[in-house]
């Protein structure tokens, strides 16, 4: 071959590769710090699983998932054959020998097939099949290409090699051996003559060669920069839902010798950005897994994960020079909202966290956006017009409906719902049933509230709720940004549930249940948290509460904030399962697939003026199935299903229920059961 050549041919690879990769890892460098090395036990397992073993690609949507996972590993065992094939370059003779290199050289054959299958079905999907989350790009369809060359390639430059050489070299015909495919190439063309095998020998190896070494540079310079960054990003993972907002430190913030410098909320320009945000945007792969159930994508909305870290990576290298600067530099960079990521996009979150759950390299993108909404609501007051009335009403009654916060027991107080007053009153309780704003003021919430209390009532349970003593969680202004309220209602409802000595709670709305459980510990409120379905499911299981098959036809829809975000699935599926005289129905988007209703992220008190609306959408989803009843576990899901089922002209053929009334109806009372 050409000693000089490989070795001009792989400098300027290298080369090439180390200077654009740098390019963007200097960005990287430059941004904010963030610590994510801890727990590197954790961290190299899921390396291992999600990464080399492909575990959460091939889970998802196995037919794509598959295709991927041979592909990268094909890529990642054929390594030893480009050192091989280098090695070739400086000495024409170098075969692999011994059994061990002998069925090497098999496997080779075996997996390069393999890699040329999954790439066509590569082009299958992207040509002819053409899902929604695909957008046409042509990078892809060129990635594609050159690996197709790489294979090729490699088992035209066996054949021409194994006939030009096998029969002279012992080396190389040990290698014939096993190589079943080589093999029957170099039988193919053993008849040309010597100096057409000759041109096809070398044309073969330095048409792969180059397509290699183009390969390694066109990494960093595209979207296939992952193939480089995704199993350093799947170490430097979060590792868990995004069911926490960071918080913003209003000690520092406000305090005496805090400089104008440092008065600095959220993110307002890229260089407020984490490092792991801009690798994360580096890092995207672009397969659009995250729009799958993204109830924004699926409603015409201009938002998905994919979009975001598009322009954040586009932006990032725009103004790379000003952000590696830093200093005065930083100080000129755009707003990322508006510049780069619209308001509309911004607001159209409903922070349900499919697109982190359904990303194969665990990419995160609800943190950015709850710190962007920070910085637009308390320092630059923009935030829609809607949600003006929201954040006064909690200001002054602590409930976004703005009714007087002391008529929050008025719903009980035609059932006696007992309410503690004091801490020796709640030390007798077996739980605090925490009522939440929605149960307590709005009449379709307070429905479900009388269902729950039924249900306790009959099995027994030892409960109170503190009527007009009961502090919000202020979870909504906090997801839409209000940090400073929420902290503000945060430290009286801590104050308030501390001071009764509160130690179990349970509650039917997820939002609380999830802030409760995953946010108030930051804030020094440390209390088993349970949701109702939860605390249903066990009263059943421990025969305290009985029911009967009295339903039909339930279809479940899952809250995102009792689901994705806290891994609850099977409790309320147990329950419904328990109470129809049928097979419960499944939405053809369930479990950590399912779709949002619409409301979460504070989009309750929003309206929809893009695209068709998240909750018709939804129930239209469930109607082909014929179900009698849509079954919820959540307050806002409830209204939200609700209206949908009103929006499509179904209200009078399928009912909205939550699980707790589907299960008050379903009691077989003590006395009835008696002998």
């Amino acid at each position: 071959m050409s000693p000089l050549g490989i070795t001009l041919l792989m400098l300027l690879a290298f080369s090439g590769f180390t200077y654009l990769a740098a390019r963007k890892l200097r960005i990287v460098a430059s941004l904010q710090p963030e610590v994510r090395w801890d727990r590197p036990g954790a961290r190299l397992y899921s390396v291992l699983t999600n990464g080399l073993l492909q575990q959460r690609m091939i889970r998802r949507e196995w037919k794509p998932g598959v295709m991927h996972t041979v592909i990268f590993l094909g890529f990642m065992s054929l390594l030893l054959r480009k050192l091989q094939l280098i090695a070739i370059g400086y000495d024409e003779t170098v075969a692999v020998t011994g059994l061990v290199g002998g069925l090497l050289t098999g496997l080779k054959d075996f997996v390069e097939l393999a890699v040329l299958l999954a790439v066509g079905y590569g082009f299958y999907r992207r040509l002819l099949l053409k899902p929604a989350r695909l957008e046409p790009n042509r990078e892809g369809l060129l990635v594609l290409s050159l690996i197709t060359i790489i294979m090729l390639t490699d088992f035209a430059f066996d054949g021409f090699r194994f006939a030009l050489f096998s029969a002279t070299d012992p080396a190389i015909a040990h290698e014939r051996s096993f190589a079943v495919l080589g093999s029957a190439i170099a039988t193919l063309v053993g008849g040309l003559p010597e100096a057409t095998l000759q041109a096809g020998y070398h044309t073969s190896y330095w048409l792969q060669m180059v397509t290699v070494f183009s390969f390694l540079v066109l990494l960093p310079a595209g979207e296939h920069f992952h193939i480089v960054t995704a199993l350093p990003a799947l170490f430097f993972r979060r590792g868990a839902p995004a069911n926490a907002v960071p918080s913003v430190d209003l000690q520092k913030l406000f305090a005496d010798d805090a400089g104008d410098a440092e008065i600095k909320v959220g993110v307002k320009t890229a260089a407020d950005l984490s490092w792991k945000d801009a690798f994360d945007a580096f890092t995207c792969t672009e397969c659009g897994r995250c729009k799958d159930a993204c109830p924004t994508f699926l409603t015409g909305k201009p938002l998905s994960m994919k979009w975001v870290n598009d322009g954040i990576k586009h932006h990032l290298v725009e103004h790379r020079e000003a952000i590696i600067a830093g200093g005065k530099a930083v100080e000129e960079l755009p707003a990322l909202v508006p510049e780069v990521i619209s308001r509309d996009t911004l607001w159209a979150c409903t922070t349900c966290g499919y697109c982190e759950s359904a990303c194969p390299i665990e990419l995160e993108h609800l943190p950015r956006f709850y710190r962007m909404r920070q910085h637009q609501v308390m320092m630059e007051g923009e935030f829609p017009q809607e949600l003006k009335p929201v954040f006064s009403a909690y200001e002054v009654q602590g409930n976004a409906w703005g009714l007087p916060a002391d008529t929050r027991g008025d719903w009980a107080k035609s059932l006696e719902v007992p309410v503690a007053e004091t801490a020796e009153d709640v030390a007798g309780l077996d739980w605090l049933f925490y009522v939440w704003s929605a149960e307590s003021f709005d009449p379709r919430g307070q429905k479900i509230a009388r269902a729950f209390v039924e249900i306790l009532r009959e099995a027994g349970v030892k409960f109170a709720i503190l009527g007009a003593q009961e502090p919000s969680t202020g979870e909504c202004v906090r997801r839409l940004g209000n940090e400073m309220l929420f902290q503000q209602i945060a430290a009286a409802t801590v104050e308030t549930l501390n001071g009764f000595g509160v130690k179990k709670i349970v509650t039917c709305d997820p939002h609380a249940f999830n802030s409760l459980r995953n946010e108030y510990p930051e804030f020094g409120g440390h209390w088993q948290v349970v949701h109702h379905t939860q605390l249903i499911d066990e009263l059943i299981a421990q025969g305290r509460l009985a029911v009967g098959k009295v339903q039909e036809r339930v279809l479940f829809h899952d809250p995102c904030y009792l689901g994705r975000h806290n891994g609850e699935f099977e409790a309320p599926r147990r329950i419904i399962d328990r109470i129809s005289k049928d097979a419960p129905l499944e939405f053809p988007l369930r479990r950590e697939k399912a779709m949002c209703c619409g409301a979460g992220g504070g989009r309750m008190w929003m309206e929809e003026h893009i695209g068709r609306r998240i909750n018709q959408t939804r129930v239209e989803q469930g109607l082909p199935l014929a179900p009698k009843v849509i079954a919820t576990a959540c307050p806002y899901c409830a209204t939200m299903v609700g209206d949908g089922l009103k929006a499509v002209n179904q209200e009078e053929q399928v009912q909205s229920r939550d699980i707790a009334e589907l299960v008050a109806a379903a009691i077989v009372r003590k006395e009835a059961a008696a002998p």
